[in-house]
C-alpha cells in the first residue's frame, strides 16, 4: 500500500467520522453529552436556542467531512485544493463564531 494510498483511506476515515459527527450534531443528539452543557445552569440554557445553533455547527462539522471525503476520493483535489480548503474552512469557522456570538439567532430574550 502506498503512502498515496494510505493517505486516502485516512482522508476518507476522517471525512466520515466529521459527516457522522456533524450530522449527530445536527439533529440535537450531541450538545445534552458535552459536559459544558451539562454543567451550564438551568436558567442559562434557557436563553439559548440550542435547535438552530446544533444546525450551524452540525453543518461546520458536516463541510469539514466533506472537504476530506473529495481529498479522499479524487487525488487531484488533495494535491491543488485540499490545503486552501481547509485555510477556507477555518475562515468559515471564524466567521462562524463571530455570528454566533454576536447575532441574535441563537439567543432566547426572559421574559
Amino acid at each position: 500500500m502506498g503512502v498515496l494510498t494510505k493517505m486516502n483511506g485516512t482522508c476518507l476515515i476522517f471525512g466520515i467520522l466529521f459527516l457522522i459527527a456533524g450530522i449527530v450534531f445536527f439533529v440535537g443528539k450531541f450538545h445534552i453529552h458535552m459536559s459544558a452543557w451539562k454543567k451550564m445552569p438551568e436558567d442559562e440554557k434557557a436563553t439559548v436556542n440550542i435547535k438552530p445553533l446544533c444546525h450551524n455547527i452540525g453543518l461546520v462539522i458536516m463541510l469539514c467531512g466533506v472537504i476530506f471525503l473529495a481529498s479522499g476520493i479524487w487525488s487531484t483535489f488533495k494535491t491543488n485544493f485540499f490545503a486552501w480548503s481547509m485555510i477556507g474552512w477555518m475562515v468559515v469557522c471564524a466567521a462562524d463564531l463571530v455570528y454566533i456570538e454576536r447575532g441574535k439567532r441563537y439567543k432566547i430574550e426572559p421574559k
